[in-house]
C-alpha cells in the first residue's frame, strides 16, 4: 500500500503553491485587486453572471 496522493490533489497543491508565490508579500489592496482580476477572468472563461453590486451606492454598510 502506497501513500501517494491522487493526481487531482497533486494538481491542487501545485495550484496553491503557484498562487502563494504570486501573492506572497502583496498588500491587502494588491491582493484584492489580484483576486478581482482572477474572478473576472474566471467569469468570462465560463460565461458566468455576477450578482455583485456594480455601484458604490448599491453596497450595504456594515
Amino acid at each position: 500500500m502506497t501513500n501517494e496522493e491522487p493526481k487531482a490533489m497533486e494538481e491542487i497543491h501545485k495550484i496553491r503553491e503557484k498562487i502563494y508565490s504570486e501573492t506572497n508579500g502583496m498588500t491587502i489592496h494588491e491582493l484584492m485587486e489580484f483576486i478581482s482580476k482572477e474572478a473576472e477572468s474566471f467569469k468570462l472563461r465560463f460565461n458566468l453572471k455576477s450578482k455583485t453590486p456594480k455601484r458604490k451606492t448599491d453596497l450595504v454598510s456594515i
